[in-house]
């Protein structure tokens, strides 16, 4: 799923957008994306925010940490992807797909999948006419 982050490292860091790097971790402080200042770039000209475009699973919960190279300036957020997963979810579109029977949740890009789940009726029969549950096959590109 992509994911934007964004940090404001203030007014004084403006314009040095080659020497902010960021590295994603998970929830147990595991290193899920090394140190890098790959597709960094600022917010508007001269904000001294900075933004990249990450693409992560759907499973993921974590961190980014944001650094200033050679300072001691430091930014960290929370990877929120069940608030994205939630907007995408009423925002994006979906489909039932017949021959499977089963109903497909994209992004708001109406492109990329996030979520599929398999239609059952009441007695347990996988069903597109008396939808009775639904149960999820996967996430993300499945």
């Amino acid at each position: 799923m992509k994911v934007l982050q964004t940090a404001n490292l203030g007014y004084s860091q403006r314009g040095i957008s080659g020497s902010i790097q960021y590295a994603v971790y998970d929830t147990l402080g595991g290193e899920s994306v090394s140190l890098t200042n790959s597709n960094v770039y600022e917010v508007g000209n001269n904000t001294g925010i900075y933004g990249v475009e990450l693409n992560l699973s759907t499973q993921f919960s974590g961190s980014i940490l944001w650094k200033v190279e050679n300072t001691n300036i430091y930014a960290s957020e929370e990877i929120k992807i069940d608030q994205k997963m939630a907007r995408y979810i009423h925002t994006g579109r979906w489909e039932i797909e017949e021959s499977d029977k089963q109903m497909v949740f994209y992004q708001d890009d109406n492109v990329t999948e996030i979520a599929r789940f398999d239609l059952f009726d009441r007695q347990g029969n996988k069903s597109i006419d008396e939808l009775f549950q639904r149960k999820l096959v996967g996430t993300g590109s499945v």
